[in-house]
């Protein structure tokens, strides 16, 4: 008998602590609730602007010839006269890359059939520009060492943060703005900062494209102005 009430005791105790569990677990979310229910959240959108001090260019090049061997090696020796004309312009080798490389067959339609005739070989020479004042001369370097297609510049700026951080700080005060609004609607006022996230759009680029196969890239005017870049951010604000 004494064993029996040992077990009963037992099972009463793990009852009553369960019980007890469960409620300081319902006592946890109630209070969570009421802290969710305490907050209010907006958005912020804010810009800065920084002057651009690297330019892109892309510098293409495009022959024909009767054999397609050919065709890639006249596009090869063409890209290796620009490389090294933009070289002696101040631009680093680093800063130097060969993209997109094609070979096409040319064709002609001749009883129904597609004859080859010949093959095009194109290829660019990407070019990183950092020194900003001397891009006219780049330009002018690659247009004369055989580029007969330009493209560019996208300008761009090597180091955003501090621009960055500026519309960081524009943004949170425009959520600020917007969460001070939602709480005297409702009668309190906006608290502390409870957490915060922020995504940014990044450097809107300025950019435009000329196809020049005379020499006349060398009278384009060369206009940076101001690279606009955004942030985005949601904020959380205690209610008071």
């Amino acid at each position: 008998m004494a064993l029996k009430n040992s077990y009963a005791t037992a099972a009463l105790l793990a009852a009553l602590s369960l019980a007890l569990v469960a409620l300081a677990g319902c006592g946890d979310t109630t209070n969570v609730t009421a802290a969710a229910a305490n907050t209010v959240t907006a958005s912020g959108a804010g810009t800065a602007q920084a002057a651009p001090d690297t330019a892109e260019m892309s510098f293409g090049v495009t022959t024909l010839s009767a054999n397609a061997k050919t065709a890639l090696e006249d596009a090869s020796k063409a890209a290796e006269q620009i490389a090294a004309a933009v070289k002696k312009q101040g631009v680093a080798e680093e800063d130097i890359q060969t993209q997109d490389v094609s070979v096409y067959p040319q064709t002609v339609d001749q009883d129904g059939k597609q004859v080859i005739t010949g093959y095009q070989a194109s290829l660019s020479v990407s070019v990183k520009v950092r020194d900003i004042a001397k891009l006219g001369e780049v330009i002018s370097a690659a247009n004369a060492a055989g580029a007969n297609s330009i493209n560019g510049p996208s300008f761009t700026v090597a180091d955003p943060a501090p621009a960055r951080a500026e519309a960081i700080d524009e943004a949170v005060a425009d959520a600020r703005k917007g969460a001070e609004a939602m709480a005297e609607a409702a009668g309190k006022s906006v608290g502390d900062v409870l957490s915060m996230s922020s995504s940014d759009a990044g450097v809107v680029p300025m950019a435009y494209a000329v196809s020049d196969a005379g020499g006349a890239a060398r009278d384009v005017p060369i206009e940076p102005g101001q690279l606009d870049i955004s942030a985005n951010v949601v904020v959380v604000f205690e209610l008071e």
